[in-house]
């Protein structure tokens, strides 16, 4: 039974579920985060992976997805060598893909240092030292890769960051901020999420101290936003979202169909298991809100989420009615990666919001 801290909604019914899990098998990786770029296609990056019918061996890359669900097309762009391949440590921890955004026609990727899923006795993977890499052709090339110890959000400030969602290219933003949230320093089950937003105009300068940190709200309810201190960034920073052991890595979404905002948020929850049992049961948690800080409220919980699925989104390019059907996207279950029953492949599958 998962019990969580937020009501029901009482916008959002519920779901209905229009299809089973469409296993793309002939990939191989995950958290495939993705973004509708300006030239219509979306983009998408896996962690630890193989690529598609194991064309290659990184621990993070780029791939092009081409088409409508359940019958798209995969291809790499970028195996991002400069990165290593699956596994490799650069200075104390591995390098991991987070976010992936497009912003006036650039890419914009959110990377940090993350230690793997059994490093830990109580098997959290961590993660620290967040960046944010950019393109201009679409994945080609990207900016400089991060030094380890010199990132743009040091430590724990910012070390998730994945991009809230507005649509193609951003054109659906509600102000001129690109925003961003991040857990509190764990890919699986972690505590909180913090908010960030930098100005449109600056965001391709890749500089920490542009981005602004929400402070919470004023006396009449408005948000507040203040630079960010390099040296107390990760401090009395309030939460917009908070769920002790069940906020993993993930972003959030605007649903112009709502004109409101869907966290998708998911969890383990079987970790005091032992190696492999830990992770192969894991529960999906969907929430909505007027607004990026909230209030939330949750509308779906499913227990049992396929065979261990996780790091769930629901590219807007494949919205329907503005949102109303959507398909949502995760990995599962890594330690089955043979072909054909792999699971640790992108997977989507078709909903419709009740309302």
């Amino acid at each position: 039974m998962i019990e969580s801290p937020y009501p029901r909604s009482k916008v959002i019914k519920g779901i209905r579920w229009l299809t089973d899990n469409q296993r793309y098998v002939a990939s191989h990786g995950d958290v495939w985060s993705n973004t509708w770029a300006d030239d219509d296609m979306m983009y998408c990056v896996a962690d630890d992976t193989f690529g598609i019918n194991k064309s290659n061996n990184s621990n993070l890359a780029v791939y092009k997805v081409t088409g409508q669900a359940p019958g798209q097309k995969i291809e790499l762009v970028n195996p991002m060598h400069m990165y290593g391949p699956l596994g490799y440590y650069d200075g104390y921890a591995s390098w991991k893909a987070t976010g992936m955004v497009s912003v006036d026609g650039v890419l914009y990727m959110g990377v940090s240092q993350q230690s793997s899923a059994y490093q830990y006795g109580d098997n959290v993977q961590r993660a620290f030292d967040g960046s944010i890499i950019k393109s201009n052709n679409h994945g080609l090339s990207w900016s400089t890769k991060p030094v380890p110890g010199h990132a743009m959000f040091p430590l724990l400030g910012f070390p998730t960051p994945f991009f809230v969602q507005f649509g193609k290219d951003y054109q659906d933003a509600l102000d001129d901020y690109v925003y961003a949230v991040s857990n509190d320093g764990t890919w699986n089950n972690g505590n909180f999420m913090t908010l960030r937003r930098c100005p449109r105009n600056k965001i391709a300068s890749l500089v920490g101290t542009d981005w602004e940190v929400f402070k919470g709200l004023d006396a009449a309810g408005a948000p507040k936003f203040e630079p960010v201190n390099p040296v107390y960034a990760g401090f009395n920073t309030p939460s917009v979202f908070k769920h002790r052991g069940f906020t993993s890595m993930t972003g959030m979404h605007y649903v112009p169909f709502l004109k409101r905002f869907i966290l998708p948020q998911w969890a383990f929850v079987n970790l005091d298991q032992e190696a492999n049992t830990a992770f192969s049961h894991s529960a999906l948690m969907l929430y909505e809100a007027p607004n990026m800080w909230g209030p939330w409220s949750l509308f779906h919980v499913e227990p049992t989420w396929n065979k261990g699925s996780y790091n769930p989104s629901l590219p807007s390019k494949w919205f329907e009615d503005g949102g109303r059907a959507m398909w949502l996207v995760g990995g599962g279950e890594f330690y089955n990666h043979e072909l054909p029953d792999n699971e640790y492949c992108f997977g989507c599958r078709k909903l419709e919001l009740l309302v």
